[in-house]
């Protein structure tokens, strides 16, 4: 294969930061949640005192964990794809349908971009219950997660990694 473009390259290495850091967030808001989801058993069940927050602690942080999660998965070639008919293609048609799940895909995400800012910008007034924080702060989670997931999506469409079809029994 050709050695990238300058451009691609400033690509590649944006990506693999801002997708790191995604990965290592969504890790956290992973461990935040389990945690935050113990307290609550805790305080439920061996203090009897149940707190108002945690439910909705618990569900915000695990809607943000998917959607900066989802850069990961992105990167890692976990794209919508057909398997059968991506091994059958060699050469150009493999380029053509890799251009074309990348196409959709990037069509998706963007789509998820626009909507998602409109959404959490209509709802900035409301609050969440137990937390009395923005309800725009959970929502926001499905713009940021897609941005980040279209830099790996086009970083996936520039450097394939193929360990999802590679691993796949």
């Amino acid at each position: 294969m050709n050695r990238p473009g300058a451009a691609v390259r400033l690509l590649l290495a944006v990506e693999r930061a801002v997708t790191k850091a995604s990965v290592c967030a969504a890790c956290c808001l992973l461990a935040a949640a389990a945690c935050i989801g113990f307290y609550q058993v805790l305080a439920r069940f061996l203090l009897a005192e149940p707190v108002t927050w945690s439910e909705t602690a618990v569900r915000v942080t695990l809607i943000w964990m998917s959607y900066l999660g989802l850069a990961g998965a992105m990167r890692a070639g976990a794209l919508v794809s057909v398997d059968v008919l991506y091994n059958m293609c060699r050469g150009r048609a493999r380029r053509v349908l890799q251009a074309a799940i990348a196409a959709s895909t990037l069509a998706l995400l963007s789509i998820l971009v626009w909507y998602g800012t409109i959404l959490a910008q209509r709802v900035r007034f409301q609050t969440l219950a137990g937390l009395e924080v923005p309800v725009s702060w959970a929502y926001a989670a499905i713009p940021a997660g897609a941005a980040i997931s279209i830099l790996a999506v086009l970083a996936h469409f520039f450097d394939p990694k193929r360990e999802e079809l590679e691993n796949a029994v």
